[in-house]
């Protein structure tokens, strides 16, 4: 783990045990998707990662590249233009999920490495509840089987971040 890539990882345990009040909504999560732009009720995995990726970006005193970003597809695909997708996890990094598509719309989940074992992965997500779900209640520690994450994954540590000014 690099430094962003560990404070990241701090910046979501913080959040452990938050719970929705009501469906998708509750201060705290009403904080995650207002900081991309999205309004309360919507789903919020893609806002609590990216979330924690500006926290530790603003906790290290760096500018968070990735503009605010509430799709899982889209938060991959910023990753990737800014060369940060891989296919290997790493504490730290960001996990994307596929769950096809419905009405037209592409579905998915994604949420925080905290560790990587030989076929799972320890994680800290939102939005998800005890069976894992994509459209769960609150923010929790999981562990995944590796063969879950079928999108890879966003390895902050390639970031070209600058400094803010303070």
């Amino acid at each position: 783990m690099n430094v962003l890539t560990k404070q990241i990882v701090d910046e979501a345990r913080k959040w452990i045990g938050t719970k929705e009040v009501g469906h998708n909504d509750g201060p705290e999560v009403r904080a995650w998707l207002k900081r991309v732009n999205r309004h309360p009720g919507a789903p919020w995995c893609a806002a609590f990662a990216w979330c924690m990726l500006d926290d530790a970006c603003r906790a290290l005193g760096v500018r968070n590249p990735i503009e605010p970003v509430a799709g899982v597809h889209l938060f991959r695909q910023l990753g990737k233009e800014h060369d940060a997708w891989t296919t290997d996890p790493g504490a730290g990094y960001v996990f994307f999920i596929d769950h096809g598509i419905r009405d037209g719309v592409k579905l998915g989940h994604c949420g925080i490495v905290v560790d990587v074992g030989p076929k799972s992965l320890v994680t800290i997500e939102g939005n998800t509840n005890e069976a894992g779900s994509r459209e769960g209640d609150r923010v929790a520690i999981k562990t995944r089987r590796l063969g879950e994450v079928s999108l890879g994954y966003l390895d902050p540590g390639k970031l070209v971040v600058e400094s803010s000014p303070r």
